[in-house]
């Protein structure tokens, strides 16, 4: 019997990584000499919800909140487990990439507030005694927005004025402008545990802003106005003792994590971590005998915390072969995979890009089938 671990992330704004399990499993399922372990993964974005679901026994708890981002009243699914005493927060779901179209992707323009709504109702269930909940767990990662959390900070208390002592709208465009913050916020009846994907730092020569902020559609032009806002922001709260910065600002979310760790004392939990303490804790790794994994796009952003790259550090000292069933693999030609990696990309299985999206099942079937021949020769 042969030990499959088939551990997935997901395919940015196409698949998460429960179904792109599922799908390998259908074909793995039909050998009996497998044993195939399931355990999609997730490093805090698109699909994390997901992944929480097929974790633990949890209840949606549904809020219909106004998205400014979008301009329309939206539902917006959170999870609550009871027996943990934990609720689930999917920022993709909130404000990610998959849910504002590409036409709508200007980050000058778009924050977090929607947040800092649902965790405000949070904060008045707990006190009603609706729910008793000890730690939000919030994914953090595949978010359209670079506002370091300060949209949903606005909800909860942090207040912005400029020169001359006007409020200051919480987006990106306007914090340049801020000469004044006022901290109302209140300590929260429960921990904030971010998860996050990325572990490179927020401010940099590049930092965060510039290494991920194009894909979110900002101009080299946006990525000034914003990071220069952010220091300003950084200044002024570093003269305040009142305010603790870490040394190091987690670039995860555009500054999501970091906001609300200086903000809310919010704990930031490296992908990794979570991977292997929740997701894989029940796995003996020593027993796997091959390894599936997957990356929408798999590049150098991919050893930086995502899920692949949790899994390939993992192995790295075992010599069972590992299969990345990738939709693009995007490395530098001075960057080398172990002999024992394997990489299958979907889109050498069709005539272009947009086929192999369009067909992502189909071309997941393909690879996986690839898979077992090569685990047969």
């Amino acid at each position: 019997m042969m030990n499959i671990l088939v551990a997935p992330n997901s395919f940015k704004e196409c698949a998460d990584s429960v179904e792109i399990a599922e799908i390998i499993n259908s074909i793995l399922d039909k050998n009996t000499s497998y044993k195939v372990i399931l355990r999609p993964l997730s490093d805090g974005g698109d699909g994390f919800l997901q992944v929480i679901k097929s974790l633990y026994n949890v209840t949606p708890i549904v809020y219909n909140i106004y998205d400014s981002n979008n301009n329309l009243s939206r539902d917006f699914c959170v999870l609550f487990d009871k027996n943990k005493k934990s609720l689930f927060i999917e920022s993709a779901e909130l404000f990610g990439l998959k849910v504002i179209s590409a036409s709508n992707r200007k980050p000058l323009k778009l924050n977090t507030v929607i947040l800092g709504e649902i965790l405000k109702n949070l904060v008045q269930d707990v006190e009603a005694n609706k729910y008793e909940i000890e730690n939000v767990w919030i994914g953090i990662g595949g978010t359209a927005t670079i506002d370091f959390g300060i949209g949903a900070l606005s909800k909860l208390g942090l207040m912005f004025y400029d020169l001359l002592e006007n409020p200051v709208e919480p987006h990106p465009l306007y914090f340049i402008t801020i000469n004044k913050i006022e901290n109302r916020i209140k300590q929260l009846p429960f921990l904030i545990k971010c998860i996050v994907d990325v572990e490179t730092e927020l401010i940099g020569n590049p930092g965060a802003i510039e290494i991920y902020g194009k894909q979110k559609g900002a101009s080299e032009n946006d990525l000034k106005i914003i990071k220069t806002g952010i220091s300003t922001i950084l200044e002024i709260i570093s003269n305040n003792e009142n305010f603790k910065i870490p040394d190091k600002l987690n670039g995860a979310g555009g500054g999501l994590a970091a906001g609300l760790n200086i903000f809310c004392d919010a704990e930031s939990i490296p992908a990794k971590d979570f991977i292997t303490d929740c997701i894989l804790k029940d796995v003996n790794l020593n027993l796997i005998d091959a390894v599936i994994t997957s990356e929408g796009s798999f590049d150098f952003q991919s050893f930086e915390g995502k899920g692949s790259g949790v899994i390939l550090k993992l192995f790295q000292d075992k010599s069972v072969p590992i299969f990345l069933i990738n939709g693009s693999t995007n490395l530098p030609s001075n960057t080398k995979l172990p002999e024992n990696v394997f990489v299958i990309n979907l889109m050498d299985l069709f005539k272009s890009k947009e086929e192999s999206l369009n067909n992502y099942r189909a071309g997941i079937g393909k690879a996986t089938q690839i898979v077992i021949n090569k685990l047969n020769n």
